[in-house]
């Protein structure tokens, strides 16, 4: 009687291993680390005061390949030091989606996904993939340099979207469109939506030659909110790389309508030069700028930035760099001395 059960389960047992053989070889997960601290150096500021260590993420990614046409992604993150039992940090599914390709041209993705809108968006937890310790505040956390605005489009959607990559009249063309809930005041936006509109976004880019890569993003949303109707960006993005030298620059408008009529319009812009050096030194320097209220003067801030990135191994980065904050006469800076303050702000990242 023995022999006939173990015979069976050692069959039941073989497809079971070989099928977990099968996953694992389908399964690619790659992840990202990274550690930072920020102390502001004038006496007065918004900066961190006390000089501050943080455990800023540690994120995994999975790919997971389902058939030749059919594509499962993950990222999980976990942000500053996240233990739920005390209440700390953050514990996010960054993005969750199926993707189902037709062909390179058109690939459908179903779930939870980064708005495809500018340059940092869709990597601004990526902290590899970028020199800077922070994405461009002026096209994604405006607040980091001043009060008053909005944000040009919510970080993430859940819908329906679209990418694909060709070529037209000789040159690389990608594109991105995504349907999605919206962002929402009271419901959960990868749930349910609050009303019967759907946000828009659509992003495409351009080889435009060997050397420069051009694009342009749309936002679009009619909002539930009792005190906004409509919420309307435009971007353009534009990247130069000349052997070592690369220069990257990106313009965003948007306009956020309210109910009791006019509307509320803000600009963003950012320049970013860098020079890559032997031995993985690469010095860069960045402005932001950013006018939460077009139609008020001197209501605007910067964010000066100079830095350096120095690749201490392969994908293992160090980042140095002083923030140098500023604001108009009416800007949430006013009330500081000189109407600004420095904050040196440093990370290890790595990507693996």
């Amino acid at each position: 009687m023995r022999r006939p059960l173990a015979a069976a389960l050692v069959a039941l047992a073989l497809p079971a291993s070989l099928g977990a053989q099968e996953l694992t070889d389908r399964i690619v997960i790659n992840g990202y680390t990274n550690f930072e601290f920020s102390k502001q150096l004038s006496a007065e500021g918004k900066g961190d005061k006390n000089g501050s260590f943080d455990a800023d993420q540690f994120d995994l990614v999975f790919n997971i390949t389902v058939s030749e046409r059919v594509r499962a992604a993950l990222d999980l993150s976990w942000e500053h030091g996240t233990a739920t039992e005390d209440g700390r940090g953050n514990q996010a599914m960054e993005y969750g989606f199926v993707e189902y390709a037709l062909s390179d041209k058109l690939k459908l993705r179903f779930g939870k996904m980064f708005t495809p809108f500018g340059v940092f968006n869709e990597i601004h937890t990526a902290k590899p993939a970028f020199l800077t310790v922070k994405e461009a505040a002026s096209l994604n956390k405006n607040d980091r340099i001043v009060g008053g605005g909005f944000l040009f489009y919510p970080r993430w959607g859940a819908g329906i979207a679209a990418h694909g990559d060709g070529v037209v009249g000789g040159k690389d063309v990608s594109y991105d469109v995504l349907v999605a809930n919206g962002e929402q005041e009271e419901a959960n936006p990868f749930e349910e939506d609050e009303n019967t509109s759907k946000s828009i976004t659509a992003r495409v880019r351009v080889d435009a030659t060997e050397n420069l890569r051009v694009g342009y993003s749309f936002y679009h949303d009619r909002l539930s909110s009792k005190s906004y109707t409509t919420l309307q960006s435009h971007g353009f993005e534009a990247e130069l790389s000349l052997t070592r030298f690369r220069l990257l620059a990106e313009v965003a408008f948007g306009s956020l309508g309210h109910v009791g009529g006019g509307e509320q319009r803000q600009l963003g812009w950012y320049v970013q030069p860098s020079y890559h050096l032997k031995g993985g030194f690469t010095p860069y320097m960045r402005f932001d700028y950013v006018n939460p209220d077009r139609s008020l003067a001197d209501v605007g801030g910067r964010d000066f930035i100079v830095g350096l990135n120095v690749e201490l191994s392969k994908n293992f980065q160090l980042k140095l760099e002083n923030n140098a904050f500023h604001g108009g006469a009416k800007s949430t800076l006013a009330s500081l001395p000189g109407r600004g303050y420095h904050e040196f702000k440093a990370a290890l990242v790595l990507g693996f």
